[in-house]
């Protein structure tokens, strides 16, 4: 007797909330599969402890309702995900766009170092044509000193005259005029002027700075674009081997 009241007070009734349909379950079942089972009618997944009764129909037990506390209880804690680990659960609309920012950022860095680089090496990189409207586009914005610039590269002879001074006995008068064909003003260059004889073999040469060869404004330290620049020399006549001449500019 005692065994058959405890087997029917261990049988309880509980209902699917999707279907209302009715179905017995025991303890046993209810904490292995902790409150949930599964609709034999529609098939739905539902806690039978909220719907829970003994079988005479009076509110669960003790043990039944420390199993629906526990089941009511928080959710396993779950696996975070980098998004959530990084902003948390809770984040505005900005974080959506965070590698778009972090990219931007990146990008703006690059090119402040490239801007940097290039301003700080800008009177040697405005020599070499590939680099001129980098540093002259930072130049509108930042200071620069045009008398240091220099691309001989871009400076054309026009002319050039030796002859016989008209005076000076044993000299020669050296004559001509070159152009700044660059973009940007630039110092004037040095000039070397050099004498070879006939098989092509130096036979004198000399380095001669704008104040020497100017024959106008000496003090000047500036070419302007485009514009012509005369130029006369005086220098020793090396005899008549000295057939050929040279100029360069440094």
């Amino acid at each position: 007797m005692q065994n058959k009241n405890t087997g029917r007070s261990e049988i309880m009734e509980t209902s699917c909330h999707h279907c209302q349909s009715r179905f017995r379950v025991t303890e046993q079942q209810l904490q292995a599969a902790h409150g949930k089972v599964r609709c034999g009618e529609c098939d739905e997944i539902f806690n039978a402890l909220i719907a829970l009764k003994n079988h005479d129909r009076r509110q669960p037990t003790s043990l039944q309702q420390s199993l629906l506390s526990e089941n009511q209880g928080p959710e396993p804690a779950s696996e975070l995900s980098l998004h959530e680990a990084m902003y948390g659960h809770k984040y505005s609309i900005l974080s959506n766009f965070a590698p778009l920012l972090w990219l931007i950022g990146i990008l703006l860095l690059s090119t402040l170092g490239i801007a940097q680089a290039i301003y700080y090496q800008r009177y040697p990189l405005v020599a070499r044509p590939q680099f001129q409207q980098q540093v002259l586009s930072l130049c509108r914005v930042l200071p620069c000193n045009e008398s240091q610039f220099s691309s001989t590269q871009q400076i054309k002879l026009l002319e050039r005259n030796v002859f016989t001074h008209p005076v000076q006995p044993n000299a020669l008068m050296v004559s001509g005029s070159f152009v700044n064909q660059a973009s940007f003003a630039q110092k004037f260059p040095q000039l070397l002027v050099s004498l070879f004889d006939i098989q092509g073999n130096l036979i004198a040469n000399r380095l001669f700075n704008s104040t020497e060869y100017l024959q106008t404004d000496k003090n000047r330290t500036v070419m302007a674009i485009a514009k012509p620049v005369q130029f006369r020399l005086e220098i020793v006549d090396p005899g008549a081997d000295a057939l050929t001449y040279e100029f360069e500019f440094l």
